[in-house]
């Protein structure tokens, strides 16, 4: 190498040795690891649930969150028999090119027809003298007109053709029969069909509410046991009517310190599009007295029979037959007059789902019993300020009833 080329390489590599990059900072050591304390969701606790209890619920809610999913992730085994159906296709196939040939020869005939201008009759000038192609020419008229003979023919079937499917009314009948099939063997009870409508909008001026009166509004909430929930409704009583009868509806609704309480009992007797029948917190069946209001020993007598049975939605207090009341009561589908002077008037329903009252009736068959039960699952009150407050639970054992 040349000498002065040999030194401008000497001065390149001393510039690189002056431009090399810095030794790489030594690595910082990771801080240690910090291991979480898991967080498990769990619900608070019920006052009604003892400690124990919860404990063992709480350790089987932990145990379901800390058990690790096993996913098979590999695909299903593909069965092409069973998306193909090569029978089906190949019948298709053959249905699709017999399609496709009668297509071609029609296009060739339209074809041949455009290029040779066809052949008809009245084309002909002079027309045919001779016999032979008078013939053809009446010939090709019978067949014109038995094929409109059969056009027509056709056309006629068309118009008289019945579907292969029912008529409606068909349905219709078929329908009626199997609701009652269905209704007749659930297995589990349901709402599913609903009765007529009830008439909400009747209005009778007695219940009217005067300016300066204070009502106290409760509230109910109806379930079907092992079904759906049927609705929340709100009820005015007529406090200033008949003050006892309502204390005792609340003293109910609220529960006493006996366990005896609306919350858990169920309407024993359901008349569809009259009336049903509940509040029976000493049996749950009909036959238990509660007159612990007025003393232990004395029952308390029916208050007023001012207001009427007018409206649907309308509460009264059950009398019984020796002029007693029992803490039981009615709710009406519709104006009752016979209920007049015979059951204490206290109340009804001012809010709510409107279908409530149906759903209600739709659950009762002709002789009062029901074909499901309906029980009272929440009952609660609202206080001057409109504060909301459940009540406690029906805590008496009733005694067992026969299915």
């Amino acid at each position: 190498m040349h000498p002065l080329r040999e030194r401008a390489c000497d001065a390149v590599l001393e510039k690189l040795n002056q431009l090399r990059s810095p030794p790489p900072e030594p690595e910082k050591p990771r801080p240690p690891r910090v291991r979480r304390i898991r967080e498990f969701k769990l619900p608070p606790r019920f006052p009604l649930l003892s400690k124990e209890f919860y404990a063992s619920w709480c350790n089987h809610r932990k145990e379901l969150q800390m058990v690790k999913h096993i996913v098979d992730d590999h695909p299903p085994r593909l069965i092409p028999e069973l998306y193909l159906k090569p029978r089906r296709l190949d019948y298709y196939a053959r249905q699709l090119e017999d399609n496709m040939n009668v297509n071609k020869e029609l296009l060739k005939r339209i074809n041949l027809i455009q290029r040779t201008g066809g052949f008809v009759d009245c084309w002909l000038r002079p027309e045919p003298t001779d016999t032979y192609n008078k013939l053809l020419c009446k010939q090709r008229q019978r067949v014109l007109n038995e094929i409109r003979r059969q056009n027509v023919y056709f056309y006629f079937r068309l118009l008289k053709a019945r579907s292969e499917q029912p008529l409606t009314k068909e349905l219709e009948e078929s329908w009626k029969d199997t609701k009652h099939k269905l209704i007749l063997g659930a297995s589990l009870p349901f709402i599913l069909f609903k009765t007529e409508k009830i008439d909400r909008d009747i209005k009778d001026p007695a219940f009217d509410k005067p300016p300066s009166v204070h009502r106290t509004k409760v509230s109910m909430e109806l379930w079907v046991v092992g079904g759906s929930k049927i609705g929340k409704v709100t009820i005015e009583l007529f406090t200033d009517i008949v003050p006892k009868t309502c204390q005792l509806f609340l003293t109910l609704l609220r529960g006493d310190s006996d366990g005896h309480a609306y919350t858990g009992t169920r309407l024993f007797r359901i008349v569809p599009n009259l009336f049903c029948r509940g509040g029976d917190v000493c049996k749950d069946n009909g036959f238990g007295t509660y007159n612990k209001m007025d003393g232990p020993k004395e029952p308390m007598a029916p208050e007023s029979f001012k207001l009427k049975h007018s409206v649907p939605g309308v509460l009264s207090m059950v009398v019984s037959c020796d002029n007693e009341v029992y803490g039981q009561f009615n709710i009406i589908f519709k104006p009752l007059p016979q209920f007049d002077g015979k059951h204490v008037v206290f109340g009804r329903i001012i809010a709510g789902p409107t279908q409530t009252l149906e759903r209600i009736s739709a659950l009762g068959l002709p002789l009062g019993t029901t074909t499901a039960d309906c029980i009272v699952r929440y009952c609660g009150w609202f206080t001057r300020s409109g504060q909301y407050r459940e009540g406690n639970p029906n805590t008496i054992k009733f005694p067992p009833r026969r299915k």
